[in-house]
């Protein structure tokens, strides 16, 4: 594996970015302006009943944000076995496309009030454009090809 340091350093951040988003129920304390709510006020909204709880307390991060986070964080496990099936494929992207185009569907059927998404969608659904962005990126990490 190519960037084997940055591999590990980044399934390390996003492992962290896991455990953080579980929110006061992991780290003790109660919720309402604990730390781990502090850390994700600017990328999340936060809003508790879109939230699942964990312990008994609402996570630091609504259900569709932790679903990206943990689809980062699989994708990212999943880099080193997935490198032989994207390496110079083009699914990779239509998978995160895909996963996108599922993303505008789903909000614009819950705005128009077509259907209600609820927080097992949000987070089925956040877990696939998570995993489409990093299996993405495993190219990068593929070893260069030697020509014999």
């Amino acid at each position: 594996m190519k960037h084997r340091g940055l591999y590990l350093g980044v399934l390390s951040a996003l492992t962290a970015l896991v455990l953080f988003s579980l929110g006061s129920g992991l780290w003790g304390g109660s919720s309402g302006g604990h730390w781990t709510e502090q850390l994700f006020r600017g990328v999340c909204h936060q809003i508790p009943i879109r939230s699942f709880t964990f312990m008994g307390e609402p996570m630091a991060v609504n259900s569709r944000c932790f679903g990206v986070f943990t689809g980062l964080w699989t994708g990212w496990l999943l880099i080193p076995l997935l490198m032989r099936f994207t390496s110079k494929k083009k699914w990779p992207l239509f998978f995160l496309l895909f996963a996108a185009l599922l993303q505008i569907i789903d909000y614009s059927g819950n705005f128009f009030l077509l259907w209600e998404n609820t927080n097992s969608s949000r987070f089925l659904l956040g877990t696939l454009l998570g995993l489409g962005s990093s299996i993405l990126v495993a190219d990068l990490f593929q070893p260069k090809q030697t020509r014999d």
